[in-house]
């Protein structure tokens, strides 16, 4: 009797279980139900709103919100992620970073037009670096560099202040070795007067003085900065011969271009030497007042060059050499030139900001 009794117990036990667990599995799934189509399991909201009779929105009550983007989908980038605001310039863009134009061969039309008509030799060679389109036009000749160098020079040495190899407060000494008549003020100082490398480098941009370049390459090395412009993937090797080219000097002003977006604070310190120099008569001379340039000229005996950043609404670089000119002449033809070629990235820049 009792152990009949024992395996009824357990049999009622068992089915009560199993009733309990019937009756809370159905609770489940029917509050499931309703909370899944009502919404708030999917939403996580405890409330919904009431929709709009009219489809507009109230007055003071709260704009719509935005969804979030799905991980699947693209973020449009931001200006920022194209170029550099920079404080002297605006915004500038990464080189390459608008959609090119589909102009140079027009451009470099009207600049070969331009140039047959001229007498002497012009080579030129033009980067827009917005779009990262270029031309060029006897640009891989050699021409007598002049103090065009001067702008590679210098940024090699500022290549040298980033990296840590050179200090710009520590004093170079005037030597007589450095001795070299023409353009600038240190010859007029005495032997043995010192000068911080900043010094010496503003000095020889703005002045162009060629002491001051001289004591640059004495601590650089010649042969160094023969091999930095061949490494930018110049042509000539720059030596006692003072010879270079449209192309190599683009190339080199494109890289100071980059390296300022990279490094505004320093480099922007060669590009302001650069854009307050003692001449402007050349590609600086017939544009807005408000376009800056940041430029090196050189001037030689039937020679007259200049290299530089046109900041216009697409920055580009320009780069004119010359042989057997008239050199007023030839100054006021690069101007020119110059003006032609800014007019026209104008006009397509207007079209594809």
């Amino acid at each position: 009797m009792k152990q009949y009794r024992f395996r009824n117990e357990r049999r009622y036990k068992r089915r009560r279980t199993a009733i309990v667990l019937m009756l809370l599995t159905v609770v489940l799934i029917l509050a499931a139900y309703f909370l899944l189509k009502d919404g708030h399991f999917l939403s996580g909201n405890t409330q919904s709103p009431a929709p709009s009779q009219s489809g507009t929105e109230t007055p003071g009550s709260a704009a719509p919100s935005t969804p979030e983007p799905s991980e699947t989908s693209t973020p449009s980038p931001s200006p920022e992620a194209n170029g550099i605001v920079t404080e002297d310039h605006g915004f500038l863009p990464a080189i390459g970073s608008v959609e090119k134009s589909g102009k140079m061969g027009e451009i470099k039309a009207k600049a070969e037009d331009f140039i047959s008509k001229q007498s002497g030799k012009y080579g030129v060679y033009f980067i827009d670096l917005a779009t990262g389109e270029y031309f060029g036009i006897n640009d891989r000749d050699e021409y007598i560099a002049a103090s065009t160098t001067k702008l590679p020079m210098n940024l090699f040495l500022y290549t040298k202040i980033e990296s840590g190899e050179v200090d710009l407060e520590s004093k170079l000494k005037y030597l007589k070795e450095d001795f070299e008549a023409g353009t600038g003020i240190i010859q007029n100082q005495p032997f043995g007067t010192e000068y911080t490398v900043r010094e010496t480098s503003r000095l020889s941009i703005i002045h162009s003085d060629n002491c001051g370049i001289n004591m640059i390459i004495r601590v650089l090395g010649i042969e160094n900065i023969c091999n930095y412009i061949l490494d930018l993937g110049g042509d000539i090797y720059y030596d006692d011969r003072h010879r270079t080219s449209p192309h190599d000097l683009g190339l080199v002003t494109q890289e100071l271009y980059r390296l300022y977006l990279n490094n505004p604070e320093l480099y922007g310190e060669m590009i302001y030497n650069l854009e307050n120099t003692d001449w402007e008569d050349r590609i600086s001379a017939k544009l807005p007042a408000e376009v800056k340039v940041a430029h090196k000229i050189g001037n030689q005996v039937r020679t007259a060059n200049d290299v530089g950043i046109v900041f216009a609404s697409h920055p580009f670089v320009l780069a004119v050499m010359t042989k057997d000119v008239d050199f007023g002449t030839a100054c006021n033809k690069i101007a020119d030139l110059s003006k032609m070629i800014y007019d026209e990235v104008e006009v397509y820049a207007a079209q594809n900001p």
